[in-house]
């Protein structure tokens, strides 16, 4: 779980930056204060444009994938 904690911090200031490039500092700020929906967004528009081989992408895909195996590990486990 410490390491989904800190990737989802790397991703969001990622995504905080790439906003900010982008937009601005209303754009920065919107996705400082909406982190998923911004996240979501930022993919969207980071995949159209440069393709889902970028390293955004593929860091969004594998947190994606760290949070299903996660999930599927802890329902698996079982409680005492």
């Amino acid at each position: 779980m410490l390491v989904a904690v800190i990737l989802a911090l790397v991703i969001h200031v990622w995504t905080i930056v790439i906003a900010f490039s982008e937009t601005g500092l209303f754009g920065g700020a919107l996705t400082l204060v909406f982190p998923i929906f911004s996240e979501v967004y930022w993919f969207i528009r980071v995949w159209h444009a440069l393709g889902i081989d970028t390293m955004y992408c593929v860091a969004i895909l594998a947190y994606l994938g760290l949070w299903i195996v996660g999930s599927i590990a802890f329902a698996l486990t079982p409680s005492k």
